[in-house]
């Protein structure tokens, strides 16, 4: 069962933004999308880009390596879903953000 792990404060990430947390045994990628918080696996399934360093442009991330995006709300790749990353499950304790210890199924 998964657990909810805190990793920020909401003021760590303001808006358009995302930082990189360890949750576990994994990394993951904080978006705050205009005040909702999204967090999906921060290796690109290519060849391991930092997806929280990638450009974000409302709910879609491109890795800053090759250029391949994901949507930060399913994990799910926007170029005809050839693959996806992990998504992660985020809730907010006061302004604490938290992470989910496991991924969505």
């Amino acid at each position: 069962m998964s657990k909810f792990v805190p990793v920020a404060q909401v003021a760590d990430i303001p808006s358009g933004e995302s930082r990189a947390y360890v949750v576990g045994d994994r990394e993951v990628a904080v978006f705050n999308v205009d005040g909702v918080f999204h967090a999906i696996e921060n290796a690109c399934p290519h060849q391991g880009g930092p997806l929280a360093e990638g450009w974000i442009e409302g709910n879609i991330v491109t890795c800053p390596w090759h250029a391949w995006c994901f949507d930060v709300t399913t994990g799910a790749m926007t170029l005809g879903g050839y693959t996806t990353v992990d998504a992660f499950d985020v809730a907010l304790d006061g302004t604490t953000v938290t992470v989910a210890s496991e991924p969505r199924l």
